[in-house]
């Protein structure tokens, strides 16, 4: 009787120990990627003006004859709509990520200088059907650009940060851009953005509020594990 009354204690003891693992927060380092609150996403966009099937169009044509921006093929206060490609690589053929969706015009009377507003609209992953509203000056003649994340919907609701915008082919009137994108969301906590198995090529970093997804009722489960099996024990 003694030593059954002992292999409770001592099953009891082991139990509890374990609940006090599963309710403990979990380290910092699953807790929080970084302390910023910051979500990098990377995105290569294929703007095409060539052939049967282009993705920008010209739809309104400034009233100066003179092309002011030879590069673009453009003139002041041209403005164009589009409906870019978005891949995880500069290759056109690689995975999709989504579509840039919006219209720019030529705003300089002097360079190449373009007033885009646009939505990145996500088609990958746990991103899926979320936008990214983007608006700024893109000043094509500049290595690196900088615009600004002004909103988004989905996952990326009241998102703001800006994106770094780098043209790294041209053929013709034909480019291939890196977005660089850098948001937080309104509530300061960060959205995973790992496309499903990294398939979206984007990278994330949660807030420092941020937890797992789903690691709130995984340890609720396992805590009600235990209490039933130490009530159960109790009884033997």
């Amino acid at each position: 009787m003694a030593a059954a009354v002992k292999q409770k204690q001592a099953t009891s003891v082991a139990l509890v120990f374990l609940l006090a693992v599963l309710v403990a927060p979990p380290p910092a380092a699953v807790v929080a990627a970084d302390g910023d609150g910051t979500t990098h996403l990377s995105f290569f966009m294929h703007d095409i003006v060539s052939g049967s099937d282009p993705t920008r169009v010209q739809v309104i044509k400034g009233p100066g004859s003179a092309v002011t921006a030879p590069a673009l093929g453009m003139s002041f206060g041209d403005t164009a709509v589009m409906d870019d490609a978005l891949t995880e690589t500069s290759s056109p053929g690689s995975a999709a990520l989504g579509r840039m969706q919006g219209i720019y015009m030529l705003s300089s009377q002097s360079g190449a200088a373009l007033m885009v507003c646009a939505n990145l609209v996500l088609t990958s992953g746990d991103h899926n059907g979320s936008t990214i509203a983007v608006l700024g000056r893109d000043d094509t003649a500049a290595d690196v650009r900088e615009l600004a994340v002004v909103g988004g919907t989905g996952k990326y609701r009241m998102a703001n940060g800006y994106v770094l915008w780098k043209t790294t082919s041209m053929k013709g009137a034909d480019a291939t851009t890196q977005l660089d994108v850098y948001l937080t969301t309104g509530n300061a906590t960060t959205i995973d953005a790992g496309g499903g198995g990294g398939s979206s090529g984007s990278k994330s970093s949660s807030g420092a509020g941020a937890r797992r997804a789903g690691g709130g009722w995984v340890r609720a489960c396992a805590v009600a594990v235990v209490v039933a099996v130490v009530g159960s024990s109790w009884g033997w």
